[in-house]
This record gives structure tokens, sequence and C-alpha cells, in this order.
């Protein structure tokens, strides 16, 4: 793969929006794209009734859409497909970021097509827009120890410790942001593993 792609045109994050599920691990996608939005002063648009909430990135050239699937994680593919319609976007040109209990806390992949790992969200995308080829940033939460526990799990809050790695790796992302919206994944990669094949 070309070591730059073209700039992504959707960057998605997933999440439960209940008040009650918003500092849980399921959320993390939603904690990146609040964060993202803070540090490049992105304010989101209510789009409720279609069941998102919207912002745009724009500098020189570029620019990228951003989403937040409003209803919860199992049919976070409806109002993706509503808005890609809409907008005539690529599966190819979009990222989502969400959490991932195959990689330790804050450790981070960011990876083309693929299979859903037993995430519900990304499972109902695949289903809704057709295809399994979209860019996936994941964002890991580490597994519990036994998968009976998996539910209670992503739906609870992380320990203090894991907590502060999760901050990191969102903090690892949000330094090397410039390369996402340039497209330059594989330097995004480098940068954030100092060497990983992510892509």
């Amino acid at each position: 793969m070309n070591s730059t792609n073209n700039p992504p045109l959707l960057i998605v994050g997933l999440g439960n929006p209940d008040p009650k599920y918003l500092k849980t691990r399921h959320n993390i996608g939603f904690w990146f794209l609040d964060l993202f939005a803070e540090k490049y002063n992105l304010s989101f648009n209510d789009n409720l009734k279609k069941g998102y909430l919207d912002s745009t990135y724009q500098d020189d050239n570029i620019t990228i859409k951003i989403l937040k699937p409003m209803t919860f994680i199992n049919d976070s593919g409806s109002p993706l497909v509503k808005f890609i319609k809409n907008t005539n976007i690529s599966p190819k040109d979009i990222i989502v970021a969400y959490d991932d209990l195959d990689l330790s806390p804050g450790k981070v992949r960011l990876k083309f097509s693929g299979g859903s790992g037993g995430h519900n969200g990304i499972k109902d995308i695949t289903e809704k827009i057709g295809t399994k080829d979209f860019w996936r940033l994941k964002i890991g939460i580490g597994k519990p120890m036994h998968k009976d526990d998996v539910i209670s799990y992503v739906l609870g809050k992380p320990s203090p410790e894991d907590k502060a790695s999760i901050n990191s790796g969102i903090d690892k992302i949000l330094a090397n942001s410039k390369d996402i919206i340039s497209g330059n994944y594989k330097n995004f990669m480098n940068n954030i593993n100092g060497g990983g094949n992510g892509v």
C-alpha cells in the first residue's frame, strides 16, 4: 500500500448517547471525536431527527465530515447510511473510531477492512453499508477475564489505570492527527507505534 492515501472524507466515532453510558469503555469513539473537535475548534450540529450529530473540518483543500451516530451502538449503521447517501461518500473514504477488546488499553491500530471482532457497531455498519471495506481506528480497552463478562465490561467504566492508558492513546492519535487528516496513514501508525504495521 502507498504511504499516502487520499484524505478521509468522513470520520465517525461510535458510542451510546444515553448519559449513563458516556464514561464507559464502549463510548471511546465519542471520547475521541469530542477531543478531536475540541482540538480543531469544531462544534457539532444537531441533526437528531436524522439520527446523528455532525461537524466539518476544513483546512486548505481538505474537507472532512465528522459524525456521531446518536442511535445506540447496535444501530450505528442506520444514520451512517443516511448520511453517506446524501453526501455520496464512498466507504473506502470513511474512518470509524471505536473501542477494541483485542488491544490492550490505549493501544491504537488503524486498519483497512476486516471483520467486526465481535463489535456490534462495526457489525451493523458492515451489514447496512454492504461492505467491510472501510478504515477502522481501533482504540484498545483490553478484555475481561471471562467471555461471559464482555457486555458488563464494555458497558462499564475503565479503572483509573486503564482510563489513563486510554487517554494517553487518544492523546497520541490527536498529536498525530494531521497524518490522518492528510491521508498519511502509514506515517501515522509509524509514529504511534514506532514502526507498527496497522496499514
